[in-house]
């Protein structure tokens, strides 16, 4: 038979040298169980989570430590004090659950294994003591979402809902049927639509409401800050949501390239400044196609594109390419990913050793960028916002530049929406739109005197041969 609840605690708090009352509010079980150090917006959304029946929503800067300071200790302090007990914890990706959430839980749970008869699974924790369970899955079926109720005369049932930006308005709904005595929803912000933003607007009325800025986070290092906020300005949707979690405003809470920099850009070109030629390339794997674009100066001169399933026509069918225009080797920025590589090999066979871009290698910037792509396409981006290039009027690469998307990760760097990302959702791969990248972001342009490129430049593009592809996924 399971002891008394205020005995149990008892014991646990001991172990931390401390005694706290058997019905102790979240911040103070936090404090006084858990050894947390407290900030004081995590003190306040604790504090109002505690009674019954409460409905809390934070919205919270990226890197913030919502999950790790708010969302575990909520779910191991109503395991704990509330004998049978349910919590459920939900989110978009079943990553943000198995990869942020449950380590934070074992953390804390590793503390109190033996007095508490703890058994952990990959996505389900019981508490034996307490006849308590913690369950952990994907937010994609309102159907999972069945059988979760109040369980006994004293149990209680907690669901928190992570990042729930990306959490569909039908999961919301059947969370709702449940009837949790509490709800905790969590998620750093996105568009200015759906559930999560409407608990912030025309529902706020019903929930306690948090909004946690970067500023509200001593561990977030106030130089970052800085440095982010002279790169992007303050009004950037990019440092409005990662910096002070403001809500980002239609498509540009996503897209890399949003449609009002093109039609800019066409509207009103810049004037031709320099001569040299410079392509780059994108090599197809499938039925893709090989792009080459090129550019003298700061003009996009023309795209060639084709479709070519034999690997040495493709090679003979570029190597004419540049021989016609006259574009030196040192001048090409060619895709070393996937198919890149033997093409470049080939490439280089024939006299051409060209600059080899890893998309997936390491960023110059590693401490905004995941990857080099990432950065590529957002300093592509920034060229075209600032009307700096001139862009072909190309129905195609128009629509691959306007619809690949960003997201921010866990540590605040950027990462690009990768080509399968993009065809899971109906857009084609970006083929153009990667030579154009490549084309424009593997120099760096210096006005009248010509495009200089220098061995440090180079040694940026090519990045460590020898060194792994950062993993994981990212954009800015």
């Amino acid at each position: 038979m399971s002891k008394p609840v205020g005995e149990q605690v008892r014991i646990t708090a001991r172990q931390k040298g401390t005694l706290v009352a058997s019905d102790a509010d979240l911040h103070n079980f936090a404090r006084q169980v858990l050894g947390l150090k407290l900030y004081p917006w995590q003190d306040r959304a604790m504090a109002d989570l505690s009674p019954k029946y409460s409905r809390v929503a934070v919205r919270a800067a990226n890197g913030s430590g919502k999950t790790k300071m708010l969302s575990a200790p909520a779910a191991f302090w109503n395991a704990v004090t509330n004998p049978g007990s349910t919590t459920v914890v939900t989110s978009g990706v079943m990553r943000q659950v198995k990869e942020q959430f449950w380590p934070a839980l074992r953390e804390i749970a590793r503390k109190f294994q033996g007095s508490l008869n703890i058994t952990i699974n990959t996505s389900d924790m019981t508490i034996g003591a307490m006849d308590s369970r913690i369950v952990g899955f994907t937010a994609s079926d309102p159907g999972m979402f069945e059988g979760f109720h109040t369980t006994g005369e004293h149990g209680s049932l907690l669901i928190i809902l992570d990042e729930a930006k990306s959490i569909p308005d039908p999961i919301f709904e059947a969370v709702e049927r449940c009837q949790p005595d509490r709800l905790l929803v969590v998620s750093s912000p996105g568009a200015s639509e759906g559930a999560f933003h409407r608990a912030f607007s025309r529902e706020r009325d019903l929930w306690k409401l948090h909004v946690v800025s970067a500023y509200d986070c001593p561990h977030i290092r106030a130089d970052w800050i800085e440095f982010q906020l002279r790169k992007w300005g303050k009004d950037h949707p990019l440092v409005r949501s990662m910096i002070f979690a403001d809500w980002m405003e239609g498509d540009r809470e996503s897209l890399v390239c949003p449609m009002t920099f093109v039609e800019a850009c066409l509207n009103d070109p810049p004037k031709q400044e320099g001569n040299e030629l410079y392509a780059g390339c994108d090599f197809a794997a499938g039925g893709d196609e090989n792009v080459l674009a090129i550019r003298r100066g700061n003009h996009l001169d023309e795209m060639v594109h084709f479709r070519e399933k034999d690997t040495m026509a493709t090679v003979g069918r570029f190597l004419i390419e540049f021989k016609q225009r006259g574009i030196k080797p040192t001048h090409i920025f060619a895709d070393a990913g996937g198919m890149g590589t033997p093409m470049c090999d080939a490439l280089a066979e024939e006299g051409y050793n060209v600059n080899r871009v890893n998309f997936g290698g390491r960023a110059r910037d590693p401490e905004t960028y995941l990857n080099r792509g990432t950065e590529m396409w957002v300093e592509t981006a920034r060229q075209i916002e600032a009307r700096s290039i001139r862009l072909l009027d190309d129905e195609t690469l128009i629509n691959q530049l306007v619809n690949r998307r960003y997201s921010v990760i866990k540590s605040g760097k950027l990462n690009l929406e990768s080509k399968a990302e993009c065809r899971a959702r109906g857009i084609p791969s970006p083929d153009r739109a990667d030579a154009l990248v490549l084309c424009f972001g593997g120099t760096a342009y210096h006005g009248d005197g010509g495009d200089v490129f220098t061995r440090s430049m180079l040694s940026e593009v090519l990045g460590d041969e020898d060194e792994s592809p950062l993993a994981g996924v990212f954009l800015g």
